[in-house]
């Protein structure tokens, strides 16, 4: 039995180890569409997300029935306002969570970063101007520069002279190991700043 739950545990935490390689894509044309793909297992895995608009819908109602529980019990709100912001100044948990924040950007490795945009005025003239005011932005045009050892960052702008026009396409991906990121918020929740600001709300209530 614990040998089996040994080679369990051994074999989630091999599982955790396996890099995930993210890539988050943005489209503008006649309205927004994203995506957002997830590659595990060295490519074996792949996972895509899109929004939909039946979720759309629902969010947008789930929005509304928010805004009318908080009108409704407004007194509330406030409390656990009050009980955030008490958090929030609690000693070192400001401190502590500003190194979760750099210790997970850190962790993330950017792959590869790719923003395309294609501009149009109603006059030709006012889309020369508009790319001369652009110029510095064009220099990256068409190159591509190399922000660390496996990241790279391409650019385009493209004129469009037959009418107004605004469409673009953005796509970034990142790279992240699992085991690393649930290290870090492990670590975070059992610092003792956490520890502090956790006692510091469960006490206040009862008091």
């Amino acid at each position: 039995m614990l040998l089996t739950l040994a080679a369990i545990v051994l074999l989630t935490i091999l599982l955790l180890a396996i890099p995930v390689h993210l890539v988050v894509a943005l489209k503008k044309d006649e309205g927004w569409r994203g995506r957002i793909v997830v590659y595990w297992l060295f490519g074996l895995t792949r996972r895509t997300l899109r929004p939909r608009r039946e979720d759309r819908a629902r969010g947008l109602r789930r929005q509304r029935r928010r805004r009318k529980l908080i009108g409704a019990a407004s007194r509330q709100v406030v409390s656990k306002r009050r009980q955030v912001f008490a958090v929030l100044r609690s000693k070192g948990f400001a401190r502590r969570a500003a190194y979760l924040m750099r210790d997970l950007l850190r962790s993330l490795r950017p792959r590869r970063f790719r923003f395309q945009c294609v501009v149009g005025m109603d006059d030709p003239a006012d889309t020369g101007r508009l790319l001369a005011v652009l110029s510095p932005l064009r220099l990256l045009a068409g190159t591509e520069l190399k922000l660390g050892r496996h990241s790279q960052m391409a650019f385009e702008l493209i004129p469009d002279f037959t009418g107004p026009r605004c469409t673009g396409y953005w796509c970034a991906s990142v790279r992240f190991v699992p085991l690393t990121l649930i290290g870090l918020f492990l670590g975070f929740l059992f610092s003792p700043p956490v520890f502090r600001a956790a006692r510091g709300l469960i006490q206040k209530p009862s008091a």
